[in-house]
């Protein structure tokens, strides 16, 4: 079933796991063209993703180094299967936070 949502709706979400409390929110949204449509492939959420959406690279790598933050849990890419929008201002995991792999490298700042 295709779910029509309008991103600004979804942008700085709390996501909630099946769970506990919040794993962060929705820093950023990858989508791939579909001839004349646009796909979301995964969403990036937590503190890293913001670093990376706000092309601070270089600084935000240093200062999730510094507090020591780039490897605490809660950096997470979402696979657009497994995070449900049928309610964009709760969006939920599907999966149990086992199942996601997290973000724990650094982008590459080549780029």
């Amino acid at each position: 079933m295709m779910t029509n949502v309008n991103l600004e709706h979804l942008a700085g979400r709390r996501v909630l796991p099946q769970r506990g409390k919040s794993i962060g929110y929705i820093e950023e949204i990858c989508a791939e063209r579909d001839d004349d449509d646009f796909v979301v492939t995964e969403f990036h959420v937590g503190i890293y993703a913001a670093f990376g959406r706000l092309s601070a690279s270089a600084i935000g790598v240093a200062v999730l180094d510094l507090f020591r933050l780039r490897r605490r849990d809660g950096l997470y890419r979402i696979p657009w299967d497994k995070l449900d929008i049928s309610d964009p201002a709760r969006p939920r995991l599907l999966c149990p936070m086992t199942e996601l792999s997290g973000m724990k490298s650094a982008p590459d700042l080549r780029e």
